[in-house]
């Protein structure tokens, strides 16, 4: 990366090199989805979804307090939270492994299936050591039945505690010191319920994100190769011919001028791979910062920058790294500056120079470039006049930490 951009700047004074920095309308908030690599959400129930389970076992206070409140025999208590005990392990070890499958439709595992029917066993061996007691473990079952297993296993569980939450007090002949129970387990799997969908929706909406940014950065590529490097194959190819032609005439002097140009066009198309596959990678925005300032120095370049990555959501830096890039190839490449001025803000950047400043009517891709990829996280890239007498390219976006 500093190599090429250490190549990219032309003579000051040089003309016709490349095409010049552009002029484009500012361009408004797009309705296109942020890129954050992995969903932040799912990132969470990959890695900490077993928490979330374990905040639920608070609700093993019910059967421990029956057990330790009511008229059991010592045994009985033994044996119970015992089982209460051994319940909550395995509980809290299925969401430990199977947590990544909340909001991917559940798993279909052996490992998934057993120890849910372990958790199953537990109860209904409850059921005649500690009778209603043991309805306490119910939500558990649901819960694991709602968040872990595929939607089969999730309505069978479903309709096997809701007839065992009223079938059990009816056949213990305690219906009413049930009512709370029954109406906690039932609310419970309707919140379960609702959530597990919000889940799923988010996890739907997060693919469907992902499939418009890989589509969106393979049009990037497509329209790259096409203008930058198709046109300089095809350059390549109306030179070397004419060279043919010159040589088939014996005009050498005139060859010669023609292979300069073709050698010239190569490092042209050259730097275009370079920067087509450059911008498939996601730089880390400090160390794209400490290899601009390097680029600029090399090329007596006084490189300035107000603020710290670390202003930028974690989310976007990849982005604003591109972007900065681009734009100080651009002032390299095209501007004759002297100065480079870079803006860091949490809801703003800005990239100022004092070279020869825009050129009316001339559209680059290098602009619409940045500006397609600010839409990309629901920002927008607008190109003016700077300041400091060049170029100002900004870029504005949301601040994260208090849009979420």
């Amino acid at each position: 990366m500093g190599n090429y951009l250490r190549r990219v700047r032309g003579d000051r004074h040089a003309q016709g090199q490349g095409s010049p920095m552009s002029q484009c309308p500012p361009d408004g908030n797009g309705a296109s989805q942020e890129a954050c690599g992995l969903d932040d959400d799912q990132k969470f129930w990959d890695r900490r979804g077993w928490l979330v389970a374990g905040v639920w076992v608070i609700f093993l206070v019910f059967p421990i307090m029956d057990l330790l409140v009511e008229d059991y025999p010592l045994s009985t208590r033994i044996i119970g939270l015992g089982l209460v005990a051994l319940f909550a392990g395995v509980y809290l070890q299925s969401y430990a492994k199977f947590s990544w499958t909340i909001g991917r439709g559940g798993t279909s595992t052996r490992r998934a299936h057993v120890n849910f029917l372990i958790l199953c066993v537990i109860i209904l061996v409850g059921i005649p050591v500690t009778g209603l007691t043991a309805m306490g473990l119910f939500p558990f079952i649901t819960s694991y039945a709602a968040f872990l297993l595929t939607r089969k296993w999730l309505i069978g569980t479903y309709a096997i505690v809701l007839v065992l939450s009223f079938a059990l007090p009816l056949a213990f002949g305690r219906f009413l010191d049930a009512i709370f129970l029954i109406g906690l387990n039932i609310v419970l799997m309707v919140v379960y319920a609702i959530t597990v969908a919000a889940i799923s929706r988010s996890a739907s909406a997060e693919k469907i994100r992902s499939d418009y940014l890989l589509v969106a950065e393979q049009e990037r590529v497509a329209r790259d190769v096409h203008d930058g490097i198709g046109h300089s194959l095809t350059a390549l190819n109306l030179k070397a011919q004419l060279a043919l032609r010159l040589l088939d005439e014996e005009d050498y002097g005139q060859v010669r001028g023609e292979l300069e140009q073709l050698s010239a066009l190569a490092v042209n198309a050259l730097d275009s791979v370079r920067t087509t596959v450059q911008g498939l990678s996601r730089q880390d925005l400090a160390a794209e910062l400490a290899e601009l300032q390097q680029a600029c120095t090399d090329n007596n370049l006084e490189f300035t920058v107000a603020g710290t990555a670390e202003q930028i959501p974690l989310t976007l830096r990849s982005h604003i790294a591109w972007i900065l890039r681009e734009a100080v190839t651009n002032v390299l490449r095209h501007a004759h500056a002297s100065t480079v001025v870079i803006h860091i803000g949490s809801t703003r950047v800005s990239v100022d120079d004092d070279g020869d400043g825009l050129q009316p009517n001339a559209v680059g891709h290098g602009i619409r470039g940045m500006q397609e990829r600010a839409r990309q996280f629901n920002a927008s890239c607008s190109v003016g006049a700077s300041r400091l007498g060049g170029t100002s390219v900004q870029v504005v976006f949301a601040d994260k930490g208090k849009t979420q």
